[in-house]
């Protein structure tokens, strides 16, 4: 993860002042993407620090999903409030946000029975209405490909992302069941105790969409083998989702090519993010890895995915 905003313990503790704790140990959080996060120790809980990129408006509308999940049971990170009952503050001009620690961890390679456990919960996720103040599209969805076409800096992959564009602009169906979405279920955004699944944090990206996205973009978090989809992993995935929500056979039929949109949308967001928004050398060719997963998704066929998987 990428460490935009570095604290010290002095930073820390004007920060848990606001809270009425005291500091007692803390660590930079290594997994993902995107935020900077510490976990905070006090004499009696622990917690998870967010310092937000993203704006305040944002985060204030991160909040009310969270308040929205927590009202219906759904397992993930609840709101720690401040002494004047605050769910967010201002420091060094970025949002902060506390949250109470989750006793579970991020497991380094998920099994069929615990990928089973994580589908069941995307599930659940997807059946909660989606609030009208959430976007209607992904942060790195479709409508933002062109941001990273036509730039000059990898010709060959700028015109991957345009046909693709193009292809998914006619091919997407029109009338797929659109709802509440994480839209980043990434192994690092899972938690487990053992092999038993505990929370999925980390909803920056939710939005009311494509519900299938979730699925292809889980696919990508957790059924892979290198660039390489584990079919055994996918299915266990489809069949611990429909425990709770029957796929249409739309949404089957269109599975494999929402796993092809996810790998591609990751992709060109972090072309765009580290090469032409905020260019860091070191992480210039990330991109690449999920090029070539979208490509490896392409390459099997269909009927095989289907057979395979459903």
């Amino acid at each position: 993860m990428t460490e935009y905003i570095k604290l010290q313990d002095n930073n820390i503790r004007d920060i848990l002042n606001n809270y009425d704790l005291k500091l007692s140990d803390h660590k930079f959080i290594e997994e993902g993407f995107g935020n900077t996060n510490y976990l905070v120790s006090t004499a009696e809980n622990k917690y998870i620090l967010t310092i937000f990129e993203i704006g305040h408006i944002r985060t204030k509308k991160l909040c009310r999903l969270l308040n929205l999940l927590e009202k219906n049971d759904f397992p993930t990170n609840l709101i720690q409030k401040t002494i004047i009952g605050d769910e967010i503050i201002a420091y060094q001009g970025k949002t902060v946000l506390l949250k109470p620690y989750i006793e579970g961890d991020v497991a380094e390679n998920l099994d069929e029975n615990m990928i089973s456990q994580v589908g069941t919960a995307i599930a659940g996720l997807n059946e909660i209405p989606g609030p009208d103040y959430l976007p209607d599209h992904h942060e790195y969805g479709l409508e933002t490909f062109p941001r990273v076409m036509n730039k000059g800096i990898n010709f060959e992959y700028e015109k991957l992302v345009e046909e693709k564009y193009n292809f998914l602009i006619k091919t997407i169906p029109s009338g797929l069941p659109r709802g509440l979405i994480h839209g980043d279920v990434f192994i690092d955004n899972v938690l487990f105790q053992g092999d038993k699944f505990k929370a999925i944090i980390d909803f920056e990206e939710s939005c009311v969409y494509y519900k299938v996205f979730d699925l292809g973009m889980a696919v990508v978090g957790m059924c892979l083998k290198g660039t390489e989809m584990e079919l055994p992993k996918v299915r266990a995935l489809v069949k611990g989702y429909q425990t709770i929500r029957a796929l249409e056979e739309v949404e089957k039929e269109n599975l494999k090519l929402f796993v092809e949109y996810a790998a591609l949308a990751t992709s060109s967001w972090r072309f765009w993010k580290y090469n032409i928004d905020t260019p860091i050398t070191e992480l210039s060719q990330r991109y690449i890895e999920m090029a070539n997963i979208s490509k490896a998704a392409n390459a099997i066929s269909n009927k095989k995915f289907m057979m395979e998987v459903f």
